[in-house]
């Protein structure tokens, strides 16, 4: 049976709203998607902020009369905002990928299997179905942070970095749903892929530099998760807020100091990864995120015959 082009749209169509919908209707997935963010905010209002706020501070005490501690609040507060848009990112889905493992437990990928409508048509379907709840919820808490951080202080963003953070947010959505479609096809349980969720949430602050600046490891820890393309999505968070911050500082330095405090808020807050030594630019970071989409999907495109001819 050979399907036109616009029944083959439609198939996709409806498939992808299924998906996009089982996934809000399941109150219990949605809350332990959001789990990893949580833990981020909570352990940085409790016990980072403080920390690393004080230590800015210290930095520079002998430049309070021209830097705003406000400004310097803005920075760590910018910091979080990074790292709970890069966990969210990654759990939201994890967690939306779900519908691929409860159809294989209710033997729904029969029917998608025993079907004419093309594998790539299927993979798609699932992909698009996470992406576009990925985005929806990691967008939602981009434009809640931006509100709030500008509320309580300033980040003195343009309109196109307004524009290139939620780019990002397209960048960094489909990447860490692609790769985790390669995750969860191994998984044939349900119950098993909550565990391995679970699991997720409470290390990938870490992984990506989300709990503590990655540059705080060693040079061989760095290059080992700077592998991770969620490290170089919510880097290149990081540079992005923090770039107007920055300018806004140094116009107020006025060249005092020599660029010494960029080296702090770079040594500081990671804002380039060390990759096996080689200090990442945000082109780089932008490419190596861009570049796993198409190497996940192909991997994605393989795993799906396999599952076909079993």
């Amino acid at each position: 049976m050979t399907f036109t082009v616009n029944q083959l749209f439609n198939s996709y169509k409806g498939m992808t709203k299924r998906n996009v919908l089982l996934f809000f209707k399941d109150k219990t997935t949605l809350l332990f998607s959001m789990m990893a963010p949580i833990i981020v905010f909570f352990l940085y209002i409790v016990f980072l902020k403080n920390a690393y706020l004080d230590g800015l501070k210290e930095a520079v005490k002998d430049l309070n009369d021209v830097i705003d501690i406000k400004d310097v609040e803005s920075i760590t507060n910018a910091w979080l905002l990074a790292g709970v848009l890069g966990t969210s990112a990654i759990t939201v889905s994890l967690n939306s990928l779900q519908v691929m493992v409860k159809d294989k437990e209710v033997k729904i990928d029969y029917d998608y299997n025993s079907s004419p409508i093309p594998s790539i048509v299927i993979i798609l379907a699932y992909f698009t179905g996470a992406f576009i709840n990925t985005f929806i919820i990691t967008g939602s808490i981009l434009t809640l942070g931006l509100i709030l951080l500008n509320i309580i202080g300033n980040l003195y963003l343009s309109f196109t970095a307004i524009v290139l953070l939620y780019l990002v947010t397209v960048l960094g959505a489909a990447s860490s749903t692609i790769i985790m479609m390669v995750i969860v096809s191994f998984f044939k349980r349900s119950s098993a892929l909550g565990a391995f969720s679970g699991i997720v949430s409470a290390a990938i602050g870490f992984i990506i530099g989300a709990y503590i600046p990655l540059s705080s490891l060693s040079d061989e820890i760095q290059g080992i998760l700077s592998l991770v393309p969620g490290s170089h999505i919510a880097c290149l968070y990081r540079n992005i807020l923090m770039d107007g911050l920055m300018n806004h500082i140094n116009s107020g330095l006025n060249g005092i100091g020599g660029g010494a405090f960029n080296n702090i808020i770079n040594d500081a807050f990671a804002l380039n990864l060390n990759m096996f030594s080689y200090k990442t630019t945000t082109t780089f970071m932008s490419i190596y995120s861009s570049s796993s989409i198409v190497v996940a999907l192909g991997i994605n495109v393989i795993l799906y015959k396999q599952t076909l001819k079993r």
